[in-house]
C-alpha cells in the first residue's frame, strides 16, 4: 500500500511493504523521471490507467509493483492482508523470507536457504545455506533476530 502525501505542491509516494526492494525514501509521483535513492535508482512509468514503480538493477529496469491512483477501500486492504497471512497457498506462509537495506546501498535477502547480497551497482552474489546452523547464523548476523541453536524452520 502506497501512502500519497502532498507536500509543497508536489505528490510523493511512501511504501515500506514491497519486500526486498522496498524503497528507502519517498518517491516523487512524477512520470519517466529517474529518482536516485540511498539504494537503487527508481522511476514511475505509466501504461494506460496503470502505473509501474520500477527499480534499476544494473542496467535493467525491474517492475517492483503496479498501481493506480485510486484510493484503496479498507475492505480490499483487509482481505489482502487476511489472504497473505492465512491462506495455505500464500507464499508468506510457505517460505522463510527476510530482507534488509544496508547503509552502503546494498541489500541482503534471504529466501528459504538462499542468502543474496545485491550491491548498489546491481551486481549480486548468492550462497546456499546447507545446514540449520548456517541458516540460524545468517539470520542472526545479517538480519539480527537471534534464535536458540535447536530452532528449526519448516516451510
Amino acid at each position: 500500500m502506497f501512502l500519497r502525501v502532498e507536500l509543497d505542491g508536489a505528490s510523493w509516494l511512501a511504501d515500506v511493504g514491497v519486500g526486498g526492494l522496498s524503497p528507502t525514501c519517498a518517491l516523487r509521483l512524477a512520470l519517466d523521471v529517474e529518482q536516485p535513492t540511498p539504494h537503487e535508482t527508481r522511476r514511475i512509468v505509466q501504461e494506460g490507467a496503470r502505473y509501474f514503480h520500477q527499480a534499476k538493477l544494473g542496467e535493467t529496469w525491474a517492475d517492483v509493483c503496479e498501481f493506480t491512483l485510486e484510493e484503496m477501500p479498507p475492505i480490499d486492504r483487509e482481505v489482502a492482508n487476511w489472504f497473505t497471512s492465512t491462506h495455505p497457498q500464500s507464499h508468506f506462509r510457505n517460505r522463510l523470507m527476510a530482507a534488509r537495506a544496508l547503509d552502503d546501498g546494498a541489500r541482503m535477502t534471504l529466501l528459504n536457504r538462499e542468502l543474496t547480497l545485491r550491491r548498489r551497482d546491481g551486481s549480486a552474489e548468492s550462497w546456499q545455506l546447507d545446514s540449520d546452523a548456517a541458516l540460524l547464523d545468517a539470520l542472526g548476523r545479517h538480519f539480527e533476530p537471534h534464535f536458540d541453536a535447536d530452532t528449526r524452520f519448516v516451510w
